[in-house]
C-alpha cells in the first residue's frame, strides 16, 4: 500500500507543496502544458534549483501580478470547469478553494458565496492549487500523512490589514492538525498551504512505518535558521496503522455525574483528540451504578484529554496505560452522487483491499440537501466506489 507523507517542520505554503511534487519528479512539460489550458494570464513560472541550510530543494515561483478584479469562488469554479484539465484535478481544485471559501466565510460571517478572494484568488494561488493537485494526480496520491505543522508568530500584512500569526483562515483550516508556533516568528504556514492540507492530510502524526521510494523537497522563499522546506515521502507501508501503534488507553470510573453530560463529553473528547472512546455500565461500590469511560489516544494527545476529564467530568483520577494497536492501513477514494463528493474509506492488509465503506457524514449531507433516503446515498456511494476500485485493479 503506497503511502504519502508530507513533513511541515518548516510550515507549509501553496508553492512549497507544488516545489515537493516537483522535485519528487512530477514532469514540467506536463506542469506547464496543464497549467496553460486554465483561461487565464499565467506569468511565466520559475522553477530552480536551490540551497536551503545545506538541503537541495526545488523552488516554485508565480511572479505577482497585479489584476484589477477580486474572483468569487463561483468565478473559480467556472474557470476550472470549462478547462481541459483532467476532471479528478478539477474536483480537487474545486474541493481546495471551496474549504477556502469556508473558511475565509467563517471568519468574516457571511457565506462562502459572498467571499472575495483577495489574495487566495490571485493568479499564484490559482496556479499553486492547480498545481498541487496536478501533481498528486500524477503521482496517483489520493491522501496524505502530514507531521505537525509549523505556523509562527507575530503579524501579517494582508488585505484586510494587519492580522496575527497565523492568518485566522489558517488556524480554521488546520482544525484537527496538530500546530506549533515554533521559537522563529513570521508566517510558516499560509491559508493556500493550509486549504491543501486541509483536503488531502487524513491523518497528522509522526512518519509511519514505510520502506522509502521517493523524496521530494520543495523550498520556501525566505533562509531561515532551519532548513525552509517541505518533505515529500514516497514509500509502501505495512498492515500496520500509518500513525504508529503504540497507543495509551485512559480509563475513569463516574457514579455522580448528571447523564445528560455523557453526550457532550465524547463530542469534546473527539474534538480534543481522541481516536476512540466507549461508556460501560458498572457496578460501582456501595452499591451504585456507574459509568467505565475508556478512551484510547495517541500519547501526545493525553494531557488535552486530561484535562477535559478533570474540567468536564466529576472525577477525580484517571487511570493511565500503553498498549500496541494493529490497525489496517486506510485510505480514501471520493465519488459522485448526484453532483455531490463523498469520501469512501478504504481498508488494505497486506497490500490487498479487504473492505471499504462511505462516510457517514458526507452521505448525511447528501441525504438532506437531496431529500433522499440516507439508505439510497449509501448504497449508491458504494456502488460507485465499487467501479473506481475495481478499474484501478483493488483486489
Amino acid at each position: 500500500m503506497k503511502l504519502s507523507y508530507l513533513d511541515c517542520n518548516a510550515g507549509i505554503s501553496g508553492n512549497m507543496f507544488v516545489g515537493a511534487l516537483l522535485d519528487l519528479g512530477m514532469s514540467e512539460e506536463y506542469f506547464r502544458n496543464e497549467l496553460a489550458k486554465l483561461s487565464c494570464s499565467i506569468p511565466e513560472i520559475q522553477i530552480s534549483k536551490v540551497k536551503r541550510k545545506g538541503i537541495c530543494a526545488t523552488l516554485f515561483d508565480v511572479p505577482d501580478v497585479h489584476e484589477h478584479h477580486h474572483r468569487h469562488l463561483s468565478d473559480i469554479i467556472q474557470m476550472l470547469s470549462n478547462s481541459e484539465i483532467h476532471p479528478r484535478v478539477v474536483e480537487d481544485s474545486i474541493r481546495v478553494f471551496s474549504n477556502l471559501a469556508q473558511a475565509e466565510a467563517k471568519i468574516h460571517g457571511i457565506s462562502p458565496a459572498e467571499v472575495h478572494f483577495h489574495e487566495v484568488g490571485a493568479i499564484d494561488a490559482i496556479v499553486d492549487i492547480v498545481g498541487a493537485c496536478l501533481g498528486l494526480n500524477y503521482f496517483g496520491i489520493q491522501s496524505i500523512i502530514v507531521s505537525p505543522v509549523r505556523v509562527g508568530f507575530g503579524t501579517v500584512s494582508c488585505a484586510h490589514g494587519e492580522i496575527p500569526v497565523p492568518a485566522p483562515a489558517t488556524v480554521e483550516l488546520l482544525k484537527g492538525i496538530p500546530i506549533f508556533g515554533g521559537e522563529f516568528g513570521g508566517e510558516w504556514a499560509t491559508p493556500t498551504g493550509a486549504a491543501l492540507l486541509k483536503t488531502f492530510a487524513v491523518e497528522s502524526g509522526p512518519l509511519p512505518l514505510l520502506k522509502v521510494e521517493h523524496t521530494g523537497y520543495g523550498a520556501g522563499t525566505r533562509d531561515c535558521p532551519i532548513p525552509n522546506v517541505v518533505r515529500l515521502i514516497i514509500g509502501q507501508g505495512t498492515d500496520r496503522t500509518p500513525g504508529g501503534n503504540l497507543q495509551t488507553v485512559m480509563e475513569t470510573n463516574i457514579d455522580d455525574m448528571n447523564p445528560e453530560i455523557y453526550s457532550f463529553l465524547g463530542e469534546r473528547l473527539l474534538k480534543t483528540g481522541a481516536k476512540d472512546f466507549f461508556y460501560t455500565p458498572v457496578q460501582m461500590k456501595k452499591g451504585r451504578p456507574g459509568v467505565l469511560l475508556t478512551i484510547i489516544a495517541s500519547p501526545e494527545k493525553v494531557p488535552e484529554l486530561e484535562a477535559v476529564l478533570f474540567t468536564e467530568t466529576t472525577t477525580l483520577g484517571i487511570r493511565k496505560y500503553d498498549v500496541e494497536r494493529t490497525c489496517l492501513v486506510r485510505n480514501y477514494v471520493t465519488v459522485t452522487v448526484k453532483d455531490i463528493s463523498i469520501a469512501v474509506k478504504t481498508a488494505f492488509y497486506n497490500g490487498n483491499l479487504i473492505k471499504y465503506a462511505p462516510e457517514y457524514e458526507d452521505c448525511l449531507a447528501a441525504s438532506q440537501k437531496m431529500e433522499l433516503p440516507l439508505r439510497e446515498i449509501y448504497e449508491e456511494a458504494i456502488f460507485q466506489a465499487r467501479k473506481i476500485l475495481q478499474n484501478e485493479g483493488a483486489s
